[in-house]
């Protein structure tokens, strides 16, 4: 009788354990499992945002004045209150502003792009990379980090959980929303043969400062930082973005010429700040600012021979 209690004991255990039911079974959390539906559920989620900002971006294409402004300030707004509401924050003086920044850059770049072309067949290119972009924006910035696989978490050293995809996409959406603002404001891209108009050289000034601004405090925040170095950050890079943006203007360099000037200011505010040294002490990094000062001067100089 012992040796049957014991034969069935062992196999009710064992029926047990199958059936998940045991305490062995119980005490082991299926973390890989739950990481992996949150990654593809961010993920969905960052394609669906990113199909919200095509329909307005062909929507925007289509008016003008006011209510293009209108559009685009919904636009932004709508890419960052979807990145923020994949981060678990749907009250607005709660958004992460670190992570909205871009998804936010993206959909003001994704309606001036937009409005560069005729609407046909451009339109279509324009949705989908509009849709594209914006996806992939909002999956860097809802990517999950390394602290319990929480969706937006960062590393124990408070550092981004993709770093170089949020630096790299920094400095593309910077370039491509200097060249967007000519699809928001008249004249706004330099060369293209239109008048600018005093109030449209100031707004497109004031969106170049926000350009500039927005992509290097997103750089800047890809590391452990304070509310007060973010401020210091938007700072610097918007006093830097401001004359050269003026310069452009004053120019009148041809179509895409600005605005690489003005992502080339960028970089070279962003390797000044990043230096792990003084500058006055870093070899290196003066001779790569030189040789970068001088490719600037260079696509001034090409700018001015191909106007």
């Amino acid at each position: 009788m012992g040796g049957s209690e014991a034969g069935a004991a062992a196999a009710m255990t064992a029926r047990t354990l199958r059936l998940g039911l045991g305490p062995e079974t119980r005490s082991v959390p299926p973390i890989q499992s739950v990481t992996y539906h949150a990654q593809m559920q961010q993920r969905n989620g960052a394609r669906e945002l990113g199909l919200i900002i095509a329909t307005l971006t062909v929507v925007s294409r289509f008016v003008t004045d006011a209510p293009l402004w209108v559009a685009t300030g919904l636009a932004a707004i709508a890419a960052a209150a979807g990145t923020a509401s994949l981060l678990g924050e749907v009250r607005p003086w709660r958004w992460p502003l670190d992570r909205v920044s871009l998804p936010a850059m993206a959909a003001f770049v994704s309606v001036g792009v937009a409005r560069l072309g005729d609407p046909v067949p451009w339109l279509a290119v324009a949705f989908a990379g509009s849709w594209a972009v914006t996806s992939w924006v909002v999956s860097i910035e809802t990517a999950t980090g390394t602290v319990g696989g929480k969706p937006g978490s960062v590393a124990p050293d408070g550092t981004h959980a993709r770093p170089t995809a949020a630096r790299l996409g920094a400095f593309g959406l910077a370039f491509l929303g200097f060249a967007a603002i000519g699809g928001i404001v008249p004249g706004g891209v330099a060369g293209d043969g239109r008048p600018l108009s005093v109030a449209a050289f100031v707004a497109t000034i004031v969106l170049d400062v926000a350009i500039g601004g927005l992509a290097g405090y997103r750089i800047a925040a890809v590391r452990p930082h304070t509310p007060r170095q973010a401020a210091v950050a938007f700072y610097q890079y918007s006093m830097v973005v401001a004359p050269v943006g003026v310069l452009v203007r004053v120019l009148a360099l041809p179509r895409l010429f600005g605005p690489a000037v003005l992502v080339l200011a960028t970089y070279l505010v962003t390797s000044l700040r990043e230096s792990d040294e003084p500058v006055r002490f870093n070899l290196r990094l003066l001779e790569e600012t030189a040789v970068l000062i001088l490719a600037g001067v260079a696509v001034v100089v090409l700018g001015l021979v191909v106007k």
